[in-house]
């Protein structure tokens, strides 16, 4: 895969806590960034994706209220109220 390089600023404080999670990793910084920033971008991605179905289910009624929500809370043994 063909790579471009940026340019960011970091604060020392967070350049700080990145060197010494490269270290701890013994990786580069550069590593440690690209899987923060890849781990990031699937995650949002992720969410997106729930949000878009969770509004789709709303729109086509597939919902259940609160109290069917904690009715099968305490099912599970919990106590919610």
């Amino acid at each position: 895969m063909q790579k471009t390089s940026i340019s960011m600023r970091f604060g020392a404080d967070t350049l700080a806590r990145l060197d010494e999670i490269a270290s701890g990793l013994g990786k580069t910084r550069t590593a440690v960034i690209e899987e923060a920033v890849a781990g990031y971008l699937d995650y949002d991605f992720w969410f997106r994706e729930q949000v878009a179905q969770g509004l789709a289910d709303l729109e086509e009624g597939r919902t259940v209220s609160h109290d069917q929500v904690k009715e099968s809370i305490r099912k599970l043994g919990y106590d919610v109220d």
